[in-house]
């Protein structure tokens, strides 16, 4: 394989949506107590490939995201792929986002990153990934240069990190951990230094070969019509406050290449006037991204078994006087029936709930 094909071949493999479901789900079939070489956390990886010429010739983003804080990109890192002269092999060179902290950020989309220019990045050479083909594998090894990823920690002094990924057509697996240096004990390890493994998810956009909507899209996506069902405000301490019905209705659509979200809601007490609220957003990363004019927000599936059978929406007011909200979704076997209940939250503090009961109307 020339060098042109053999970064064809890597960028293609590297992109796409990746989860551990399978692994975690061996894990917990094992059974027995809790062991830090098995992992028990589900995790989702999207790496996109970025129109960034400022960055590079081949540029990729990468985002991970974890169960237990599904509201940040656990890693979150650019990559610029290339030949090294010197080795006659694939460099990987690793950027990292200039400000806040190095794990655990902000999720961004990735049209935010691909504007970005090189003063927004870190870059420290021997954390770059250097790729060797095993064909009896059909694979690809990468890793640091044994030693060469060090940084100065504010409180564990000079650290070192050693990262390790092995690239298969279906499946990405790595390793990550970081040693103290002053006397070699570890710092951080994921899983106690062993294999990840992520399995392909299904075609990062999310479409099927005959166009249609895949199954891999979050559980929110395939909610789409109109759902009838009432309302129910509870306070604090569970005082019913109001009662009345609505109807919802959610569309997707692809515009430019991207998937569009969209959903109206009406509802009202029977003897008011009814209310309409408006909210847009994109599909990406595994998310629903949406916003309305009071609040913005994202949408992911419950951890378990695909299809999802519900999903979470966290909802971040734009007025301060307003209460966040954060939602579970149940939906029946057959799609039909969906159980919402939401939680409101203002100053740390729970100022009410909403229960919702929908049943979709028949259609598409």
């Amino acid at each position: 394989m020339d060098s042109a094909a053999q970064l064809e071949t890597i960028a293609a493999r590297w992109q796409g949506a990746f989860d551990n479901r399978r692994q975690v789900a061996a894990t917990l079939a094992r059974g027995g107590p809790p062991a830090p070489e098995l992992t028990r956390e589900l995790r989702t990886l999207v790496v996109e490939r970025l129109q960034a010429p400022q960055l590079g010739a081949l540029v990729l983003y990468f985002q991970e995201f974890r169960a237990s804080a599904p509201q940040l990109a656990h890693r979150q890192r650019v990559v610029v792929l290339g030949m090294d002269p010197q080795r006659g092999s694939v460099r990987a060179e690793q950027l990292f986002f200039r400000g806040g902290p190095t794990y655990d950020r902000p999720a961004l989309a990735a049209a935010q990153v691909q504007i970005l220019g090189p003063e927004a990045f870190d870059r420290h050479p021997g954390c770059d990934l250097f790729f060797e083909a095993e064909p009896a594998f059909d694979r690809f090894r990468a890793r640091m240069d044994p030693g060469a990823c060090r940084y100065r920690h504010a409180q564990d002094g000079e650290v070192c990190a050693e990262f390790e990924m092995l690239l298969h057509p279906d499946q990405l697996w790595y390793r990550d951990r970081s040693l103290r240096l002053a006397d070699g004990s570890v710092r951080g390890e994921v899983d106690g230094f062993s294999w990840l493994l992520f399995d392909r998810a299904g075609r990062s956009d999310g479409i099927g070969v005959d166009g249609a909507l895949g199954n891999d899209l979050p559980a929110l996506v395939r909610q789409q019509g109109v759902w009838r069902g009432r309302f129910r405000r509870y306070d604090a301490g569970g005082g019913l406050l109001e009662s009345f019905p609505s109807t919802i209705t959610i569309r997707v659509s692809q515009e430019g290449g991207r998937w569009r979200y969209h959903q109206s809601n009406l509802h009202g007490p029977e003897d008011a006037p009814l209310r309409r609220l408006e909210a847009q957003g994109e599909i990406h990363s595994g998310r629903v991204w949406f916003a309305s004019d009071r609040y913005q927000g994202w949408a992911m599936d419950l951890p378990g078994e695909q299809p999802a059978a519900g999903c979470l929406l966290v909802m971040q007011a734009r007025d301060p006087g307003d209460p966040d909200i954060h939602e579970i979704i149940s939906c029946s076997p057959d799609g039909r029936r969906r159980w919402r209940s939401s939680q409101l939250l203002k100053d740390g503090q729970l100022v009410g709930r909403t229960v919702i009961d929908e049943e979709k109307l028949p259609g598409p």
